[in-house]
């Protein structure tokens, strides 16, 4: 059983602190929260199961990591903070001797993603990057259908994630300040492009609009991505929706289509060349995060690679979600 210490108790904080508490192969040591207003009450996120009301219960508290460090034992602490915050808490605990899990982005900028990779390497410590949607149900399905060509040739592919705004603590939320949260590209549709780096590879080049909304930052952006022996593919991210939370993908094959929509029952859909309906496809009850620990915690335990979520793989996609940017800003096509 691996002991956890998580930083940060947020959205995504509580998020981690819940799945950790429900594996058998975890233990949750400590938590780290500076702010005690936050303990008080839990932040529902767009996806994933709703946390407990009594989650911190049994749970040490510290407002520090060095104090926690000093009072308790753990093999592996979970980043949930701001972006912007990152490098610093990744690297202290890197340089502590401890695993790391840090949630997405990976960070925002190159620079930073090189240092928490040389910090990792020098310690020689485990730095996991929670990409989550690599580990989602019908997205490892659809992996599975483009790896396996039972389908055919991968055609064309359309990525979507729509919301509302996210500024639950008002126009001076951290997600407002592009500084520190990248707005939409890096905070919501950088889990699109992950997976299509993830799915397709580093693509050729990058084509993006979007739009600032009132916060000054990012609020929404259209992706086309190119590849030099790849499908069309296609990615829309957005905070711009007036209500509610959509996840969804078409991506259609020489032998048939594969949607989904996490609004639609039921959620994921095949339709074979030549069939008219479509047929629905089993999906496995445990979501992302949970699916996501299990595979860090095995990669703990077994000393294997982490094949599925490698650091060079997370950093490339910053890489890409700055050229998105850049394409944005320059009115062009970015090369990479």
């Amino acid at each position: 059983m691996k002991k956890f210490a998580v930083v940060g108790y947020g959205m995504m904080g509580a998020t981690h602190l819940s799945i950790l508490k429900k594996n058998p192969r975890a233990h949750v040591a400590a938590l780290v929260e500076n702010d005690p207003t936050k303990l008080k009450s839990v932040t529902q996120g767009n996806i994933g199961e709703t946390p407990e009301e009594d989650l911190l219960k049994g749970v040490p508290t510290f407002t520090t990591i060095e104090k926690m460090l000093a009072a308790t034992e753990v093999d592996c602490i979970s980043i949930c903070l701001p972006t912007h915050l990152h490098r610093r808490f990744v690297t202290q605990a890197l340089e502590a001797g401890k695993h790391v899990i840090c949630e997405k982005p990976m960070a925002l900028s190159l620079e930073d993603c090189d240092a928490m990779i040389e910090a990792a390497e020098r310690n020689q410590r485990r730095l996991f990057i929670a990409q989550c949607i690599r580990f989602w149900p019908e997205y490892e399905i659809l992996k599975q259908f483009k790896d396996s060509g039972e389908l055919g040739k991968p055609l064309s592919f359309i990525f979507r994630r729509v919301s509302a705004s996210p500024f639950w603590a008002g126009p001076k939320s951290w997600f407002a300040d592009t500084t520190k949260s990248g707005g939409c590209v890096f905070d919501l549709h950088v889990h699109d492009l992950d997976f299509i780096n993830y799915l397709f590879g580093r693509p050729a080049s990058v084509f993006s609009q979007g739009f600032t909304g009132t916060s000054g930052g990012n609020e929404a952006v259209m992706t086309q991505y190119t590849f030099s022996d790849g499908p069309m593919c296609f990615a829309e991210g957005s905070w711009a929706y007036p209500t509610g939370f959509k996840m969804a993908f078409t991506a259609v094959f020489e032998k048939g289509k594969l949607e989904y929509d996490s609004n639609a029952s039921p959620a994921l859909t095949l339709t074979r060349q030549g069939v008219d309906k479509p047929e629905p496809v089993t999906i496995p009850k445990k979501d992302g995060y949970w699916h996501e620990y299990e595979y860090f915690i095995d990669c703990l335990e077994t000393g294997k690679h982490p094949e599925k979520m490698t650091l060079e793989s997370a950093r490339q996609s910053i890489e890409i979600a700055n050229a998105e940017v850049q394409s944005m800003k320059e009115g062009k096509a970015v090369f990479l």
